[in-house]
């Protein structure tokens, strides 16, 4: 359901920027920890796609919720533009600090495709108050 623009609500551009932000913060923040878990021992070696795989679903649904919540319209668009751009960020990162060794991209896009997927779905908002008809059926 599309909500009418108010005051309150951001533009599209901001909103999915505010997002994406959100979600890269998340994506370093979360990889420090994992990273200290596993220097403190506290997460073997061989557990690290695991956390990597909630990593990347934690942050593409924030980004996702973040968005929407700051436009109020066109959800799925909304998360899919920023999931793009959030999967677009972390192919850059890659390039950058990595020299291009693209590994798993698939499985991320997969991963990302499923946050921001859950994100987009709408979400119980309370009942609406209405009243329930009863419908009369004459058999004549």
């Amino acid at each position: 359901m599309s909500q009418k623009p108010t005051g309150r609500t951001s533009s599209m551009a901001k909103g999915v920027a505010i997002g994406v932000i959100t979600s890269i913060m998340v994506t370093i923040l979360s990889a420090g920890i994992l990273a200290k878990l596993v220097e403190k021992e506290v997460l073997s070696e061989d557990k690290i796609g695991y956390g990597v795989l909630v990593i990347l679903m934690l942050g593409s649904y924030l980004a996702g919720k973040i968005a929407w919540s700051k436009t109020k319209r066109r959800r799925l668009m909304t998360c899919a533009l920023t999931g793009g751009i959030y999967f677009g960020a972390l192919l850059s990162m890659t390039a950058l600090f990595f020299g291009g060794q693209y590994e798993s991209v698939g499985v991320t896009a997969l991963l990302i495709l499923a946050g921001i997927g859950l994100a987009s779905l709408p979400t119980h908002q309370g009942s609406r108050g209405g009243k329930r008809r009863k419908i009369k059926i004459s058999t004549r």
